[in-house]
């Protein structure tokens, strides 16, 4: 019996065993890593792949989380992201003609409206006053009554009216009811000739970054407007997107940004307006073209109707609201062996001085793609390959617009010497 027992015994300290051994040896099955985009937030966010970007920041938050620290910054990102998503879903489909890069302080020299569609000053030169934080006015071509922008007591800038009287005189400023927003900025406005509809640049949290450009309507009945529309992309980006300006004489306008410049420089697009806003579809269109249109990083991709750009061209030559050529001299002009112009003036001929606009405004966009290329190709060699594959086709793009640029720099001299010696 006892030998029964301990046999018994030692049974059950073996089966034990055995299970302490399973159970030890039980294989512990790792969670796999998520695959991420291979690149940076900041290089995700440059090119607006927003959902490569929200990927990248929820891993961050999430590792964050697991060492408990703090995930405020990330996830205010990630509601910017959300928003900026939502924009780059609607990216209206507009043509834009032309762009330029002119230092900030000269911008509303470049900008040729029609008079007939109003005028655009500085506070100092219309108000004659001292301004440091670069306000405009806008004095409709019709009308009795200014819209500018002006800071208040605690330095928040806000868009206000006054009434101009015949003796010179003005009435006190009004605030634009439905507008003014005592936590935000706002700058640039601009009236259309229906007296109801105005544009204007607003730093707040509407904006995807800096300044963004909205619009809203004036609601006669309720004598207030309409609460602001951020009109999106492509004209708003995370920078500063401003000063939005339409010629309804000429079918032409313009805004201002300084997304991808530094300094104090900005660039100037010339576009189509549209009469309805239409936007491109993501069964139409691939989510990488999405992206670049959406950060016009090239405008002649944005050319479906090429006769309707050829025209626009015309209307801004023109039309004079191409800015014309400083008379310095600083332009060295090759008619003959024996005729060397050095300004503008030195042309006989009035069709050879425009065609010599066209050419030296040619020659700056040829200098300004040549520029941006060159900079592209040395950031290509530092880039990872998901940005090089990105960088690729911009890079194509802009070599093929140098390559138009440089033909029309040469097609245009040619027609100068035509029109100067009178062949």
């Amino acid at each position: 019996m006892k030998r029964f027992l301990l046999s018994l015994l030692v049974l059950l300290m073996l089966t034990n065993v055995q299970a302490q051994r399973k159970k030890t040896t039980k294989k512990v099955v790792k969670e796999p890593e998520p695959q991420l985009p291979q690149m940076t937030v900041a290089e995700a966010l440059a090119i607006y792949d927003f959902t490569s970007a929200e990927q990248l920041l929820n891993y961050e938050v999430t590792t964050r989380q697991k060492l408990k620290e703090p995930t405020l910054e990330q996830e205010e990102k990630l509601q910017w992201l959300h928003k900026a998503q939502m924009k780059l879903n609607a990216v209206e489909q507009v043509t834009f003609i032309d762009s330029m890069i002119v230092p900030r302080s000269k911008v509303l020299e470049y900008i040729r409206l029609n008079p007939e569609c109003g005028t655009i000053t500085s506070f100092t030169s219309f108000f004659h006053q001292p301004d440091t934080m670069d306000c405009t006015v806008f004095r409709p071509e019709m009308g009795d009554q200014v819209y500018y922008s002006q800071p208040d007591g605690s330095g928040i800038l806000n868009l206000y009216a006054k009434t101009l009287y015949s003796d010179g005189t003005t009435s006190e400023p009004t605030l634009l009811k439905g507008i003014s927003n005592e936590s935000e900025h706002q700058n640039y406005p601009f009236m259309m000739t229906d007296g109801a509809t105005i544009y204007f640049a607003a730093q707040g949290p509407e904006s995807l970054g800096g300044y963004d450009i909205f619009m809203s309507r004036y609601d006669a009945d309720e004598k207030r407007f309409l609460a602001p529309e951020n009109i999106g992309m492509p004209f708003n980006s995370p920078a500063n997107d401003y000063l939005y300006i339409i010629d309804e004489f000429n079918h032409l306008g313009w805004f201002a940004t300084d997304r991808g410049l530094g300094g104090d420089s900005v660039c100037i697009y010339t576009f189509i307006p549209n009469e309805t806003r239409k936007v491109y579809l993501p069964e139409e269109t691939s989510p990488e073209k999405i992206r670049q249109l959406a950060r016009i990083t090239d405008i002649k991709a944005t050319w479906s109707d090429a006769e309707a750009v050829r025209a626009a061209q015309f209307r801004m030559r023109s039309s004079n609201l191409m800015p014309q050529t400083s008379d310095k001299s600083d332009i060295i002009f090759i008619v003959t062996d024996n005729m060397v112009y050095g300004k503008r003036s030195d042309f006989r001929s009035d069709i050879a001085q425009k065609l010599f606009d066209s050419w030296t405004y040619a020659k700056e966009q040829l200098q300004k793609t040549r520029v941006t290329l060159d900079k592209m190709r040395r950031e290509y060699h530092s880039a990872n390959a998901t940005r090089r594959t990105e960088m690729s086709e911009e890079i194509l793009a802009l070599e093929k617009s140098e390559e138009q640029l440089l033909a029309q720099v040469k097609q245009l001299e040619k027609e100068i010497r035509k029109a100067e010696l009178g062949l």
